[in-house]
């Protein structure tokens, strides 16, 4: 098993939160094939997060989806200007683009293209 198996967790957790983005747009009743591509990619991205756990390749990969996520996830999301949200909200963006720039990096490093 891999001892570093913190991208294929937080890529079953990003799985999750897809789901649970699915079960809101039912909630608002958009479209039959928004809903239908928001459970296929939330159940693509849970196999790749269990297959990942065990298997280090597919690191870079899990890191770039759980980027995307947290940055469409900070996009809908509405911060007040009181001093602590307002912190926490910059920092949670700087946590996406951060996963979706060592998910990129860790592609390239496994294509052998940044050696």
């Amino acid at each position: 098993m891999n001892p570093n198996y913190l991208a294929g967790a937080l890529c079953v957790i990003a799985g999750f939160m897809m789901l649970y983005q699915c079960y809101k747009l039912r909630k608002v009743k958009k479209s039959m094939t928004v809903q239908i591509l928001s459970i296929v990619i939330s159940v693509c991205m849970m196999i790749l997060g269990s297959i990942g756990i065990y298997k280090n390749t597919l690191d870079g990969v899990n890191y770039l989806l759980v980027g995307i996520v947290a940055c469409w996830f900070m996009k809908k999301s509405r911060t007040s200007n009181d001093g602590l949200s307002s912190i926490k909200h910059y920092q949670a963006w700087f946590a996406a683009v951060f996963f979706v720039i060592a998910g990129i990096i860790l592609i390239l490093e496994d294509l052998h293209i940044l050696e």
